[in-house]
């Protein structure tokens, strides 16, 4: 741009050596037609206006001259910096749009197959969609393709400053150190920290977390928060959620924080994980936005359009509808699921106790009237009393109330005669009937219903 400006300039110089024959050869209109625009022209014109002083037309020819060295400057700024002009030049060139990410971070962005899927693939390829139109310029883009590239969280940063990738899509969080590296858009999803745990060694919680090991996704934002807020907790460094989930599974560390939707993913599909549970508490936020060069303030326009777009219509938010969300409601069931079994597995059961016995056996079965019943549990050694035997016909009643257990039913009146054993299990309704029927020959026989 700069040598056509001067070529044109100096060709109307050679025409004359005054200045009044600059204007005479109409260089206004050489730099009308030079950059389309009536600015410029606004901008070189009290230059160009006549003049009868010649020195004075000699210190505005220096002064327009400087201006005419600026506006290539000028004319970069207002297409969005040297950054876009590369960035854009090297996608033209490669005719594809590069998208720095890792690939582990389902549901919201992952590979099934070699197709990249989620929530964050769709913005991606908005996102492209958008550029194809402005490296366009009304010429045919059609066959410049987004594609994503592979990688470690702890990469991304440096593969964008070294141009190796055209921006970084996926789960990127917003840190103050990486804003240091690269500009950041505005946020398009909230990662909602919530805590995994393994009740089989031990039932954690988020505010009591002092001493604990949690697992943590190495090199991402949410290892920076976590380190931050839970400093009396040993935190431990993972590649993958996944591989944090097994360390948790096989009792490794006590816990694992990451967002909500990606745990239950891993709750949801890694082997041999049904009984890890998902606290539904959140114990902070990290916002996620797409990161471009310092100098690709174009580009970054560009992104925060389709951004807002996205959130206007709420495509985020429909994006994870479907199987993220059913996923996420399966496993945070687990947690109160166990709750309910654990308060079952203690809480005391009605017992009603009914003796009876067979017609043809001459036992005096009212000699059992008024006595009581005694359900000792065999594990703990402790005892209940039932409530005094109350004869209705030939049948005797009596109730107790007594935790699930295994029990040794006695008549402490009978010299200890014991019926049988009784188990109250954790699955029992409230209320069990256990029937004792006394035998011609002396036999007993025991059921519970």
């Amino acid at each position: 741009m700069l040598a056509l400006i001067m070529h044109k300039f100096s060709t109307a110089a050679t025409k004359s050596s005054t200045l009044p024959a600059l204007r005479s050869v109409g260089l206004l209109n050489v730099l009308k037609s030079t950059f389309a625009g009536a600015s410029v022209a606004r901008l070189v014109r009290p230059a160009l206006s006549p003049l009868h002083d010649e020195n004075l037309c000699i210190i505005r020819a220096r002064k327009l001259l400087l201006l005419l060295l600026s506006l290539p400057f000028l004319f970069l700024s207002a297409c969005g910096g040297e950054g876009s002009t590369a960035t854009f030049n090297r996608i033209q060139q490669n005719r594809t749009v590069t998208m720095g990410s890792v690939p582990f971070e389902a549901p919201l962005l992952y590979q099934d197959g070699q197709e990249w899927v989620g929530p964050d693939a769709e913005l991606g390829m908005l996102i492209v969609e958008r550029i194809k139109e402005d490296v366009g310029g009304g010429a045919d883009a059609s066959d410049i393709e987004g594609k994503f590239i592979g990688m470690q969280h702890e990469t991304l940063a440096s593969a964008l400053e070294n141009s190796e990738v055209d921006l970084v899509l996926g789960v990127f969080g917003i840190t103050e150190d990486r804003k240091e590296k690269v500009l950041f858009s505005e946020p398009y999803y909230s990662l909602d920290l919530v805590l995994s745990i393994n009740p089989v060694y031990g039932d954690l919680r988020p505010d009591s977390l002092a001493g604990a090991d949690i697992g943590v996704r190495e090199g991402t934002a949410v290892e920076q928060f976590v380190r931050g807020k839970f400093q009396e907790s040993t935190i431990v460094p993972f590649k993958t959620l996944d591989d944090a989930i097994l360390a948790l599974r096989r009792g490794e560390i006590t816990g694992v924080i990451d967002d909500r939707y990606m745990s239950a993913f891993s709750l949801d599909t890694v082997p041999g994980v049904a009984h890890l549970e998902l606290l539904p508490t959140t114990v902070g936020t990290v916002d996620c936005a797409v990161a471009v060069q310092k100098k690709d303030t174009h580009l970054l326009e560009m992104v925060n359009e389709i951004i807002a777009q996205v959130k206007t219509d709420g495509g985020y938010t429909q994006w994870l509808q479907g199987e993220p969300e059913a996923q996420l409601a399966r496993v945070l069931e687990r947690h109160p699921e166990r709750l309910e079994k654990d308060r079952k597995a203690v809480e005391p059961r009605r017992l009603v106790i009914q003796i009876s016995k067979d017609d043809n056996y001459d036992f005096d079965i009212y000699r059992m009237a008024n006595l009581n019943f005694t359900l000792t549990e065999q594990e703990s050694g402790q005892s209940f009393t039932s409530s005094r035997i109350d004869f209705q016909s030939s049948t005797g009643v009596s109730s107790i109330t007594v935790p699930p257990g295994t029990y040794k039913l006695m008549v402490p009146k009978m010299n200890n005669w014991s019926p049988g054993i009784v188990v109250v299990q954790p699955s029992d309704p409230d209320r069990l009937t256990i029937r004792i029927r006394l035998q011609r020959g002396g036999q007993v026989r025991l059921t519970r219903s």
